[in-house]
C-alpha cells in the first residue's frame, strides 16, 4: 500500500487511467455523456464538449504518466490534474442538483473525482515538496 502512495507510483496509475478514461469519452462521447443520465438529444448536442473534455483528460494524463515515468517531477501534473477533478466534481454536481444530469452514475463520477482530487493534492505536494 505504501508503493501506491508513492508519488511517481500515483503519478503513473493516475496519468494511465486519466489516458483510458479520456479515450473513452474520445470514442463514444454520446454513450459516455448518457451514462451520466443525460437524455439522447442533450448527449448528441454536447459529443462536442465532451471530447474537448477528454482531449485534456488525455492530455493531462499523458503528462502526469510521461513525468512520473521518465524520472521526472510529476507534481505539478498532479496538481493540474486535481483542479480538473475538483472542477468537474463542482460542474456534476451542480447537474444533479438542478436536474441536467442524474442517476448513480453521474453521483459516482462526481464523488469519485472529489475522492480523485484528494488523493492527487496529496500526492502532487508530497511530490513538490521533495524537489528540494
Amino acid at each position: 500500500m505504501r508503493d501506491l502512495l508513492e508519488p511517481r507510483t500515483l503519478a503513473r496509475l493516475i496519468g494511465t487511467g486519466r489516458v483510458l478514461l479520456g479515450g473513452a469519452f474520445l470514442a463514444a462521447p454520446v454513450g459516455s455523456t448518457r451514462a451520466l443520465g443525460l437524455d439522447s438529444a442533450t448527449a448528441k448536442r454536447v459529443s462536442f464538449l465532451a471530447r474537448m473534455i477528454a482531449a485534456r483528460d488525455v492530455a493531462i494524463g499523458a503528462g502526469t504518466a510521461a513525468a512520473a515515468g521518465q524520472g521526472g517531477r510529476p507534481g505539478g501534473w498532479l496538481l493540474a490534474g486535481a483542479f480538473a477533478d475538483a472542477a468537474d466534481a463542482v460542474v456534476i454536481a451542480g447537474a444533479l442538483k438542478s436536474g441536467r444530469a442524474s442517476g448513480p452514475v453521474a453521483a459516482g463520477v462526481a464523488g469519485g473525482a472529489v475522492a480523485l482530487a484528494a488523493v492527487a493534492v496529496v500526492g502532487g505536494a508530497t511530490a513538490l515538496r521533495r524537489r528540494g
